[in-house]
């Protein structure tokens, strides 16, 4: 095998291996939020989350929310978005969010069955 050969075949495993580093950009968080008790405040972290961009090219792929617990798990991009991203703009909603507290200002502006115990 000659040289031109050996560096090519050598070149395209690190290609390859490098291009293995970044397969799994994909992760979930699960997000504790206490005050949504109702679908009407999940529509309202919906829409906190949504300035992030929520779609199939976004940033957020998916996020899906059980009521009765409190909790909502959003499927994200990490290498485009951080987890404490995602827990900010739920914050920014008007919801505590593990162990951010809810942006007060916009909390009372809420619906009285979103503000949680006040």
């Amino acid at each position: 095998m000659n040289k031109n050969m050996a560096f090519g075949f050598g070149l395209a495993a690190l290609v390859a291996l490098g291009a293995g580093c970044f397969r799994n950009t994909v992760s979930e968080i699960e997000l504790e939020i206490p005050a949504m008790k109702t679908d009407a405040c999940a529509q309202a972290v919906r829409g906190g989350l949504e300035r992030l961009g929520i779609s199939k090219e976004g940033a957020v792929f998916e996020v899906r929310f059980d009521v009765e617990a409190g909790k909502a798990w959003v499927t994200y991009d990490n290498v485009r978005l951080g987890r404490r991203n995602i827990e900010v703009a739920v914050r920014h909603a008007g919801f505590a969010v593990n162990d951010l507290p809810a942006d007060e200002e916009v909390r009372a502006k809420l619906p009285a069955e979103c503000r949680g115990n006040e």
